[in-house]
């Protein structure tokens, strides 16, 4: 049990790009998650929309759309999301994939195997995982490192 598929969530919710950022926040009542992938035809990995994107539209970090009175309803994903999401495969080692995390401060990576060249959507990680992962690891409550991944 040392692969992200071991761990990973295999039901990931995702949205689209025409997501409206009030659906979005919604969706972050509902679910309480940091982040969801955005995916598009063939649940296709196009990004990643956070917390901390929809924070930045509504403090005025982001500019809206012009002449927009209600940026819930005329903003969507596809305004704030980041484009450029860092993700991990299904055979990764655990190692790998925390080690990821640490290094980038994310609190979830989108989980993709390649089809086709392009990067589809399979699960999702998150800290937690990792965390539970990790206690796995504890032999008579000591930790057994495992090998750094390269």
């Amino acid at each position: 049990m040392n692969a992200v598929n071991d761990i990973m969530s295999t039901s990931p919710v995702a949205v689209e790009l025409t997501t409206s950022i009030g659906q979005l926040l919604a969706l972050f009542d509902r679910y309480d998650f940091n982040a969801f992938p955005v995916v598009g035809q063939g649940n296709r990995l196009l990004g990643i929309v956070s917390k901390l994107d929809v924070l930045e539209l509504f403090l005025g970090h982001r500019r809206s759309t012009p002449g927009a009175t209600d940026v819930s309803t005329t903003t969507q994903v596809a305004d704030v999301m980041c484009r450029q999401a860092v993700s991990v495969g299904p055979r990764d080692a655990m190692t790998t994939a925390g080690n990821l995390m640490v290094v980038t401060n994310l609190r979830s990576l989108p989980v993709v195997e390649r089809q086709q060249g392009r990067p589809v959507l399979v699960g999702m990680l998150s800290r937690g995982d990792v965390l539970r992962w990790l206690r796995s690891q504890f032999v008579e409550d000591r930790y057994v490192r495992q090998e750094k991944a390269s």
